[in-house]
């Protein structure tokens, strides 16, 4: 089977044609891989062999494809051969690597491709949507809507930090149909794009934190009671969250999601912290993960389904192959693609 690899920790990606096929557990599906997204973590586990299991390294885990084999009677409860699919596989496991021919798919985890979506546009969207879900739904507590009969709009806000990357426009969509009001911070160049996502109000990132926190304040009704929620896709906001916290009442409640899951943040200004572990998925030592992503991802599904939910906004290098995939994932690398999705088509369908 062809793929791409990386023979050790920081070794140069090149292409293979001798990896052996995965073959799928009862729970599971092979999933032939039409389209693959690039993401920074699959850069960081090259060259920090953070996730990795074992050497040599395939990378890739966001992808959208056609279910090849079904793995056992529990698997096929939810899924048939010819089936299109599309979410976030195991990080840095043998077998379930995107950037390949064929991948392994937990079949609890694994989001139907919803019918009003391209295989392309489907690519966009397991790690961001997944990751985002994880940080408000478990992060910040808030229950789990019925997609057929959304809240109504209210006078409460949230803030999502890094506002223009694919997290936290996801972060930016799910706060909105949960009714609230969102601050979202990004860079200069992103403010339309991250407005247009639903963002109300738009902080640029780069001015002292003080002075963001003071235009978030700004919006705020007189009591500073409406604002509970920070969701941190930028890894980098606990100076903001700390700053903003201190400013509000007395026992307002108050909660602090990131995608900082490796610097030990705890609860801090009286308020909730949870790090967000995508990185658990599939695996043994992620059960907590995985069980809650397994009832997000029907309400995910049907969001995408009716329309309230959109793909990320993406750039699709070359024109397909494996020699494609190279090129996508230095494309990605050298930030060339902005706040946009970096995809490639692996094959044919």
């Amino acid at each position: 089977m062809k793929g791409i690899i990386a023979e050790h920790q920081e070794a140069a990606l090149q292409v293979t044609d001798n990896l052996e096929l995965p073959e799928p557990s009862t729970n599971q599906i092979l999933v032939k891989s039409i389209y693959t997204a690039v993401n920074p973590v699959d850069h960081m586990m090259i060259n920090m062999g953070i996730l990795v299991e074992s050497w040599p390294f395939v990378p890739g885990c966001d992808a959208a494809g056609v279910v090849v084999e079904v793995g056992g009677e529990q698997a096929a409860s939810r899924f048939s051969v010819g089936d299109e699919v599309c979410g976030c596989t195991r990080l840095g496991t043998k077998g379930y690597s995107t950037c390949q021919e064929f991948f392994i798919m937990d079949a609890d985890l694994t989001i139907p491709k919803p019918k009003n979506l391209s295989l392309a546009e489907a690519a966009t969207i397991g790690v961001g949507v997944e990751t985002a879900a994880l940080g408000i739904f478990k992060g910040c507590a808030i229950p789990l809507p019925d997609p057929d009969n959304l809240p109504a709009p209210k006078n409460e806000w949230a803030v999502v930090l890094g506002g223009a990357s694919t997290v936290g426009r996801f972060g930016i969509q799910l706060f909105k149909l949960l009714g609230y009001k969102v601050i979202a911070s990004c860079g200069t160049r992103s403010f339309e794009a991250v407005k247009q996502t639903g963002a109300d109000v738009v902080l640029d990132y780069k001015i002292p934190t003080t002075d963001q926190v003071s235009e978030a304040l700004n919006v705020l009704d007189e009591t500073r009671r409406n604002l509970h929620y920070v969701l941190d896709a930028a890894a980098g906001g606990l100076e903001f969250g700390r700053a903003l916290f201190n400013e509000l009442p007395e026992g307002v409640p108050r909660y602090f999601a990131t995608t900082n899951d490796w610097s030990g943040i705890t609860d801090f200004e009286g308020g909730k912290s949870h790090c967000i572990q995508l990185g658990l998925i599939g695996r043994d030592s992620g059960a907590g993960v995985n069980d809650t992503l397994a009832r997000y991802v029907p309400v995910l599904a049907r969001l995408f389904e009716l329309g309230k939910l959109l793909p990320a906004p993406y750039v699709e290098i070359g024109n397909g192959g494996f020699d494609a995939v190279l090129e996508a994932l230095e494309y990605q690398k050298s930030g060339a693609a902005g706040s946009k999705k970096v995809i490639v088509k692996v094959q044919d369908r």
